[in-house]
């Protein structure tokens, strides 16, 4: 016990730097941002709805709701590839067109104009690579038909039935 009290300041010198450690980790006090205390940041209390557990009342503004409404109204196109079949007049391009999508009802054709010709198009493929595995397969039916960069419709979501 005598060997022990000269080490007594020491021991309990150490145990008062351990609670100082930065080393151990110590959670900080709770504290509010500004931006949370404003009262912009405040939830709407004048409504006159009850509250009831387990239900999600989502509070927003006309303007949030016009938005989103334009939004969905929206079409967008994405950046893809389709395989041309056919460049040229107008009657032959429409009745390749009808055949093509009588024969491939799950690939989508399509007719456009650039003076003087008219272009049957098809498919909606999002990389080069799946476009080129479309162009191989119609290859042997269309030996002139070639893949060109386009804008290209979204694929269209699965419906249940």
């Amino acid at each position: 016990m005598r060997f022990l009290l000269p080490l007594l300041p020491c021991l309990l010198t150490l145990a008062a730097l351990a609670q100082d450690d930065p080393r151990l980790y110590k959670p900080a006090e709770p504290t509010i941002p500004m931006h949370v205390q404003s009262k912009a940041w405040q939830p709407d209390t004048t409504s006159q709805e009850a509250v009831i557990p387990g239900k999600i009342t989502v509070v927003e503004s006309d303007r949030i709701k016009t938005q989103m409404t334009n939004y969905a109204a929206h079409t967008r196109q994405l950046e893809g590839f389709r395989v041309q079949i056919f460049n040229g007049d107008r009657n032959t391009a429409e009745t390749l067109r009808r055949s093509f999508m009588g024969n491939h009802p799950d690939v989508p054709a399509y007719l456009s104009y650039l003076a003087p010709n008219f272009r049957v198009r098809v498919g909606d493929q999002r990389d080069r690579v799946a476009a080129e595995s479309l162009l191989e397969d119609l290859k042997s039916e269309y030996p002139g038909s070639y893949v060109v960069p386009e804008q290209i419709e979204p694929p269209r979501l699965k419906t249940e039935r």
